[in-house]
């Protein structure tokens, strides 16, 4: 008898075992606990917006937000002047798209205003400078005072993510880094 006492004891030690990373995974979940590694730096909009109508370029051509090449949009807001620190990070935008290497083509960039100083992302491929940002993105970017601001689009037209001035364009890559695969 205590030998199948001693078997059950071991049977339900072992499914403890196994059971209790499911059961701790299941409360911190429920908890809403996450990750750090798993967050966006980027406010996630919520409702994501859906941009329908297609944009203008400088050029008058149309620019549409849902692409078949499933390019995702990175928008630029920038403010009305853009002095010398603003047009440094405006190289550095530039430079997260080529920092993309091999991905770099599913990234486009996407700016409202005419670039002030010849510089990497006035150079770069895949920039579209826009006439104006349709009404619903106008009003879901925040506003650009000193700084740009800058929001993302998904392949489908959809403004998921929105960044506020001076943004850590460090972590802005690491969440380009995260979709764009």
């Amino acid at each position: 008898m205590t030998d199948v006492r001693k078997g059950r004891r071991m049977l339900v030690l072992i499914a403890l075992v196994f059971a209790a990373p499911i059961l701790i995974a299941s409360l911190l979940a429920f908890s809403g606990w996450m990750p750090a590694g798993r967050r966006n730096y980027g406010e996630l909009v919520d409702p994501p917006q859906r941009l329908q109508s297609a944009a203008t370029t400088a050029a008058g051509n149309a620019f549409e937000w849902a692409t078949p090449q499933w390019h995702w949009t990175l928008v630029v807001a920038m403010p009305e002047r853009c002095d010398e620190p603003c047009r440094a990070r405006l190289d550095q935008v530039g430079n997260l798209r080529i920092s993309l290497g091999r991905h770099a083509g599913k990234l486009r960039i996407a700016t409202d205003r005419e670039l002030p100083a010849p510089g990497v992302l006035s150079t770069a491929a895949g920039v579209y400078h826009l006439a104006q940002l349709p009404q619903p993105l106008r009003d879901r970017l925040l506003p650009a005072q000193a700084d740009f601001t800058l929001a993302l689009v998904d392949p489908g037209g959809h403004l998921m993510l929105r960044y506020p001035e001076h943004a850590d364009l460090k972590q802005v890559r690491k969440d380009l880094g995260k979709l764009i695969r």
